[in-house]
Parts: C-alpha cells; structure tokens; sequence
C-alpha cells in the first residue's frame, strides 16, 4: 500500500464485472410507469380484498353468509310482522291465535339477531382483530425491505403514513361491501316483492327517490376521497410536531429556545390551512344537502298519500297492508341507497386502494430477499472500492472515481470535514445504496452478489447518534448475536457499562427506557456510546464500522475505549470515521476524504511530516486542547 499524500495503489484483485442495477429515481420508482385507467382500476379492489381472504377465510365467508341470509330474513320478518299482528287483529282472531303470529315473526327476527349478535362477538371481533393487525405488520415489513434511497423521497413518506393509516381500514371495507352490496340487493328484491303485490306505482315511486337521492350522492364521493388524501399529507406534518413534543430528548431544547414556539407555531399553521381546506369542502357539498335532506320526508309523505288514497281507498281490512307496505318502502328505499352507495364506496375504495398500491408497489432492488444469493465470507474481510462513482438523487454531492482497498484485519481511519464523502461511504459498504459505477468488493466478490441480510450481520456498526431500543438491557446488546448472560456481563466490564448494571439492580432484563413503564433505566449519552459498541463484541465480525463512536465521552474515557476498539480490531477489519483526529494516531492508515475523493492517504506520523491539510487539521485542534 502507497503512503503519503497520494490513494492507495495496491494491485487490484481481478474479478468479472457484475451488471449495474439501474439507479432509478425514488419519485419515479415510487410510482407507476403506466398509471391504470377506466374498469381496470377495480384491481385495487381484488387488491384490498386478498389479505382479508389471506388471513381470514372463514372469517369472510362467516360474513358473507350472515350477509345473504340472517340480515334479508330478519329484514323480511321485520316488514311483514306489522301486516301479521294487524291482520289477526281485524279478523277477530283469538288472543292465543294472535300472540302466536306475532311470536313466530319475533322469533325469526331473535333468533336471527341473536347468531349475529354472537358471531360477532365471540367470533368476527377477533378476527377482525387479528387480520388487521396482521396488515399492519404487512405494512411495516414492506416499509422494512424498502430500498434506502426512498426515505430520501417525502412522497414516498405521505404513501407510507397513508398505508399504515388506511390500509387496514381500507381491506376491511372492501371486504364488507360484497356481503353488504348482496345483502341489500337480496332484501331489495324481496320488499319490491312485497311492494308489487300492492301494484306497480308504489314501487316506481320508491325506484325514483333512490335514483334522485344517488344523483345527489355520486358527486360528494370523489371529493371525500380528495380531502382524505391531503388530510393525511398534513396529519404528517402534526404528527412531526407531536413526536418533537414528546422525545425526552428534546425537552431541554424545546424549552431553553424558541424551538418549541415555533413547532406551535407551524402546528397552528397547519390547523389553519385544514380548517380552510374544510370550509372549500363544506361550501362545494353544501349544495348537494339541501336537496339530499329534503327527499326522504318527501318521499315519505307522497308514499303515504298514495296508500292511504290507492291502496287502502276505505278498505280498514287492508290497515295490516298499509303497515307493511309502508315498512317495506322505507326498507327498499333504504335498501336500494344501500346499493347505490356500496358501488360508490366501491368507486371510494378504488381511489383508497390506488392510493395504497402506489407504497406497495414501489420498486426496491436492494433490500427484498433474493434466491441465488451468496452467503457471506467467513473471517476478516478484505475491502475494495474500484473506480466508485455515487450520487444522490437531487443534490450535487457525490463519489467520483474512488479507488479504495483495505487488507484483511486493517485498521483504517477515514477523516476530513463535514460533508467529505466519509458517511457516504459507510452506507455504500453496508449497501444502503447501489453505487452508479464501478464496484464495492468484499473478499474479491462484488458487494451485490451476496445477501444483502446476512452480510450486514457480519458487519458490526456503531454509529455516532445512537438509537437505543425500548426494550431490555439483552435485547439491546444482542440486536446481532445472541449471548449467554455470562458473556454479557463480561461485555459490560469490558466496555465500562458497571453504572448502567447499578442502575438495573443488575439486571439484563430491565427496560433501557420509560417509554412504557416507568420502573424503566435511563442511560447517559456516554453510555448509550458504550452500549452499542457492547454490541459490537457479542460475536465475530468481517468488518467493523465506527461512525464517530465515542464523541459523547471525556477525553480520558475516549481513550480507554479507544484502546479497547483498537484491541478488537484484531478480530476485525475496522473502519473508523473520526473528527477528533486524536483518536485515530495508532491506525494502520488514514485516508483523508473531501468533497467525495481522497485527497491524502498515510499514517499519521507520514501525513503529519506530509504538512497537509491532514497536518493543519491536527495542528488546529492539539492547538485548541493546549490554549
């Protein structure tokens, strides 16, 4: 390996070239290249409606059945119970002959609501319950294997958030509206039958309310479907303001400056804007309430007239007709809105389920599980970055035509400013992101020929902003490798964790967090530091990555932590990124990055004797410790 102040020059390992996946634009991938038109968007109906068949198969056909049959029969009974009891009644029958015919109708109707009544609650609530949920885990995990890149693109937050919303919500509609649509179409046909015994006119008047009353109704559906879209879209900006408000993190912030102001502020913002979205709402479908609230007395008051003067016309035998004819109107009437409105529903839901398609759909290259994949290498790991080119999408910082190679158990710090290029790196190396050209090579093999998965667990990290899980001291030290208590408590003696073992009472299962109980720990920056380096020494690594790890300690306990990366190290090939250029004097190499290239490379006694950038740096800051 070359010294000095130019890149490394070591012969390069030579292996075929493996294809480049496009680089494709997150805005774009996120959405469909040929958007669906006409009839075939009711996919995204066949598409809410999968997981509900997916994880509950009987509960869909359980609810399909008491659609078709318990609801039209206890509708029937309900209908014609009246013209029964009347009837008996104006024929003289006896009390007996009477209770019995009203008891038979109530029968049906009991014992109909009664088996609805208990599959619903023995039954369908829990296995609503549970299918939503599975769902919402549907969500998360697609969330989970969703390339990088996207986190970068805020539309793809709005389908998320969407997603995990309405997803749910959505599928379980969807799959009410084909039982829903039967079992008013059923109860339908039969009160018209009723209706018709009676003549045409009475069921011609009803067919023309529910058409008028539909009129009416199609034109609010796509404006609901509108708002509830950009509703989500501002519920993420409020819900920004209520995590900041709530991260213990952020307390002292939020109240020592004006930070927690001006969240308020941009929170009152946002309201106004919806209140203002909600008023342009209010004022375009108010037109339509007026005519929608006065049709059903109309409508009730001209079907009474009718029976009363064409139907009964003096005729007091006919009162029990009257009754159920007068029933079996409001039923159909309401059946046949019933109707109309789950085929607009089915139109709402076809612009829900687009909606929610559209996260679904986004296409990832990097993070879905592949067949074919090679396992990852044993032991250290050799790595090379040959003629590596890499931007991000809108933006003009990028990686251009950088050759890298690191030997096997190297220890190797990579310095410079901010916005060198050194984070950048990292996340090439873990795979975040696919490089534009050229190739990461790990052990000699192209970085994409292996999975992706489990050559991460073979790559130990530790990052500058640590995120400490709300879960068990055990389960935070063991995110990569399982361990024996014994091992972890060595792990914490050797990383200095002994104030957080107090704390637990020297537990491993105390909550590292009072995220849900209050008996939980609390651990200080320099701690939570400590710990996710503890992680790092649970099992064997390839390949180690130290972003910053040690910033948020003294000086003095930098440097025995320092000492013990340095002695685990020769385990691992190790990668530090470092600001505090004392921290990296006793690595095997040093690599200085600016503006995405190496612009010096040598250890620190040759790049101080280089008297580069690398030299005014040291100078700068051993200068600022002396003063």
């Amino acid at each position: 390996m070359s010294k000095g102040k130019t890149a490394d020059t070591a012969p390069r390992q030579q292996t075929p070239s493996t294809p480049q996946p496009p680089q494709q634009d997150a805005k774009k991938a996120s959405a469909p290249e040929n958007p669906v038109k006409g009839l075939k968007k009711l996919r995204y109906i066949v598409f809410l409606a999968k997981p509900y068949w997916k994880y509950g198969k009987m509960y869909t056909l359980v609810t399909l059945l008491t659609s078709v049959v318990l609801t039209p029969l206890s509708s029937v009974a309900g209908t014609m119970l009246p013209k029964a009891a009347i009837d008996a009644v104006m024929q003289h029958k006896t009390t007996p002959q009477i209770l019995t015919a009203i008891g038979l109708y109530t029968a049906v109707i009991l014992v109909a609501s009664v088996v609805q009544l208990i599959i619903q609650q023995s039954y369908a609530a829990m296995a609503q319950m549970r299918i939503q949920y599975n769902l919402l885990y549907e969500v998360n995990e697609r969330a989970l294997y969703t390339d990088f890149k996207y986190y970068d693109d805020p539309e793809f937050f709005s389908q998320f958030s969407y997603a995990q919303q309405n997803f749910a919500a959505q599928a379980q509609q969807v799959t009410y509206l084909v039982p829903m649509l039967l079992n008013s179409l059923i109860t339908a046909v039969a009160m018209g039958a009723i209706i018709a015994s009676a003549g045409p006119v009475l069921l011609l008047i009803t067919l023309g309310f529910v058409l008028l009353q539909t009129v009416i109704q199609l034109p609010q559906v796509k404006m609901n479907a509108d708002l509830s879209v950009e509703l989500t879209d501002w519920s993420r900006r409020t819900s920004y303001v209520y995590r900041n408000l709530q991260m213990k993190e952020n307390t002292a912030e939020m109240r020592t400056s004006s930070a927690g102001e001006k969240l308020l502020r941009a929170f009152r913002a946002t309201i106004g804007e919806i209140t203002q979205r909600y008023a342009k709402f209010i004022r375009a479908t108010m037109k339509y309430v007026i005519p929608q609230g006065a049709l059903s007395p109309l409508q009730t008051s001209i079907i009474l007239v009718y029976i009363i003067l064409f139907v009964i016309a003096g005729d007091t035998s006919k009162i029990g007709l009257y009754a159920s004819l007068s029933a079996a109107a409001a039923t159909l009437s309401g059946q046949l809105s019933a109707v109309f409105s789950n085929v607009s529903g089915v139109f709402r839901s076809v612009v829900y389920g687009e909606r929610i398609a559209r996260f679904f759909e986004t296409v990832s290259v990097i993070e879905p599980p592949r067949s074919g994949a090679l396992p990852p290498p044993e032991g250290r790991y050799a790595v090379e970055l040959r003629d590596v080119t890499f931007c991000y999408r809108n933006s003009d910082f990028g990686i251009r035509n950088l050759n890298l190679t690191i030997t096997p158990g190297q220890r190797v710090a990579i310095v410079g400013e901010n916005g060198g290029g050194k984070t950048t790196l990292t996340k090439l190396l873990l795979r975040l992101y696919d490089v534009d050209s050229g190739q990461v090579l790990i052990n000699g093999r192209d970085i994409r020929e292996y999975d992706v998965h489990a050559l991460r667990r073979r790559i130990g990290i530790a990052y500058q902003d640590v995120r400490i899980l709300a879960m068990s001291l055990r389960d935070n030290l063991t995110v990569y490798n399982d361990a024996t208590d014994e091992q972890l408590y060595g792990i914490i003696e050797k990383l200095g964790l002994q104030s957080v073992l107090e704390k637990s009472g020297g537990s491993l299962d105390v909550q590292i967090s009072r995220e849900f109980t209050e008996h939980g720990i609390v651990l200080s920056g320099g701690e939570a530091q400590r710990l996710a380096l503890a992680r790092l020494f649970t099992g064997p690594f390839g390949l180690l990555l130290l972003d910053e790890p040690s910033s948020a300690l003294d000086p003095l306990a930098e440097a025995r932590l320092m000492q013990v990366i340095l002695d685990k190290s020769n385990t691992a090939t190790t990668i530090m990124i470092a600001h505090r250029l004392s921290t990296v004097r006793d690595f095997d190499v040093i690599y200085h990055m600016e503006n995405g290239s190496i612009i010096e490379t040598g250890t620190h006694d040759q790049l101080m004797a280089a008297r580069g950038k690398y030299y005014e740096m040291f100078t700068k800051q051993a200068a600022n410790y002396i003063d």
